[in-house]
């Protein structure tokens, strides 16, 4: 299905003008022209390759292990300097998904009453290993850590209390690491059980002076992305000798189906804990902005109204609260707010809507808020002045044409770019198309609006027709494309395809709705 939009309709001098202009402050920048951002006006330098980036991260910290002098250091040293970054690395740590105990945290330690595994006379009562690296409170591995002294190969001795720690029903952690910073080994807890391995020989070993070369094996094995995967094979064969320890041909069909019994209920609880997971990162957001808020003077506060307002609270509510802090007389901070309402954009009115609420519900001086309210009701339904309604109708062809013919190639490219990045991101909050071009399409209206800013009114005028007919000629393959949308896509953002329909701005009226003025 093509898109029907008529490059005529938009070849006019007016718009010309204005791209013409504004492409030459973009190439002295080194910016992608806006000609070509009014056909997708992407900002995806931020978005690009986040992987990358994290690799370039992890990369210089391998380095900095692989160059650690162990000679003449202690146990301490081989915990903060090498284990605690590799943990890191391994993705642990980054979130309370992820959580590492310590030994000496509460809930450290784990008395053995009857320890499982003895080497000689060796018996453990009580024990805490140095660390325990958990996925949402599960533990698959834990960690020794032993003095630089300490010998490597590792004698048997030295094995014993992680594997009783690891195989205790209790515990069930598959895989003891045992670490003296220059030469760390891995043991499958568990191998011998059904794999029929020797539960005193590594797995893996590595020195730090090799660990980037042997990274992905041990990423692989011990990360918070790559860690089930191995273990999933086991299991496999687990339930191969299962299956093949029996005479009826039915048994491995029944054995899916007792193993996969509680699969709706886990399922659940997965959806659940996501559900949870991304309010807290939404609420982390929110809170974030609140307190770079909080740090700002009226003055800055002020300077910011210009942004669209979003969800968790706004620019304008700050400004009037800082202000009335700051001992302003409210008419002053309404004089402020409107002086030059009809010469505002879109974004901003909406802020000075918002605050001119604020100022009505949270002052007592009467004249004031008659004024406020006066001026509340003169615009809320008011038809928008033509600098506005070109700016909206530009704002518009914007959103519609992203989502015609930018959306569809960037979701095909997130899909394969999320097949690569930590669950955390692709479960909880992963990124829309709508995040990947939000930005250009704020940061282009500002400069498109301080263009039309200069032009008269029958400039205006002429300018409107073709955009107004250049916006008809895809309408309809708008409509379809629109009824796609994700919930991200079609909710975040302002829904800017509905800013100044008709030449007036609904918006007004649900800002008065929301700060509960009748």
């Amino acid at each position: 299905m093509g898109i029907r939009l008529k490059s005529s309709s938009l070849n006019r001098p007016e718009l010309r003008n204005l791209t013409s202009a504004a492409d030459a402050r973009h190439r002295a920048a080194g910016k992608v022209s806006i000609r070509a951002r009014f056909k997708i006006p992407l900002n995806i330098s931020e978005n690009k390759s986040k992987i990358s980036d994290m690799d370039m991260q992890t990369s210089g910290i391998l380095s900095k292990l692989e160059a650690l002098d162990f000679d003449g250091k202690g146990e301490a040293f081989v915990e903060s300097r090498f284990l605690t970054p590799l943990l890191e690395c391994l993705g642990y740590e980054i979130h309370n998904d992820y959580e590492v105990i310590r030994h000496g945290d509460d809930g450290s330690a784990f008395k053995l009453q009857y320890p499982p595994v003895e080497k000689g006379a060796v018996k453990v009562r009580h024990y805490s290993p140095d660390y325990i690296p958990t996925i949402r409170k599960k533990a698959f591995w834990v960690i020794e850590a032993k003095s630089p002294t300490v010998s490597y190969p590792f004698e048997d001795k030295f094995l014993v209390q992680g594997l009783q720690y690891c195989i205790h029903p209790e515990i069930q952690a598959k895989y003891l690491v045992v670490s003296n910073g220059s030469f760390s080994a891995v043991y499958d807890a568990h191998g011998s059980v059904f794999l029929g391995k020797d539960i005193y020989e590594p797995i893996l070993t590595f020195s730090s002076s090799e660990i980037r070369r042997r990274w992905s094996e041990i990423y692989d094995l011990l990360s918070t992305e790559r860690l089930r995967t191995q273990i999933e094979t086991d299991i496999k064969s687990m339930y191969d000798k299962l299956c093949l320890s029996s005479l009826d041909d039915s048994y491995p069909a029944a054995l899916i189906r007792r193993i996969g019994a509680s699969g709706m209920e886990n399922s659940y609880k997965i959806k659940r804990h996501v559900s949870e997971l991304s309010m807290n990162a939404f609420t982390q957001k929110i809170t974030a902005w609140q307190a770079e808020m909080e740090r700002l003077d009226p003055t800055e506060v002020f300077a910011r109204m210009g942004l669209p307002l979003h969800v968790g609270g706004s620019e304008a509510t700050y400004f009037v609260e800082k202000s009335m802090a700051a001992g302003r007389a409210p008419i002053e901070i309404l004089n402020q707010l409107i002086a030059d309402f009809d010469r505002q954009s879109i974004f901003r009115k909406e802020q000075t809507f918002a605050a001119v609420g604020v100022l009505y519900n949270r002052n007592d001086d009467g004249a004031v808020k008659e004024s406020a309210r006066e001026f509340l009701d003169r615009y809320k339904e008011g038809d928008l002045p033509i600098l506005n309604q070109v700016e909206c109708t530009f704002l518009r062809i914007g959103r519609k044409m992203l989502i015609l013919a930018a959306y569809p190639g960037l979701r095909q490219r997130l899909r394969k770019e999320l097949e690569s990045v930590p669950e955390m991101v692709r479960f909880v909050s992963p990124p829309t198309a709508l995040d990947l071009s939000y930005a250009s399409e704020v940061a282009f209206h500002a400069l498109f609006f301080e263009k039309i800013k200069q032009l008269d009114g029958a400039q205006l005028n002429r300018l409107l027709d073709p955009l107004l007919s250049a916006e008809r000629s895809i309408e309809e393959d708008f409509k379809t494309a629109r009824s796609k949308l994700t919930g991200g896509e079609a909710q975040l953002g302002g829904a800017f395809e509905y800013y100044g329909i008709n030449g007036k701005h609904y918006a007004f009226k649900n800002i008065m709705k929301n700060l509960k003025i009748e």
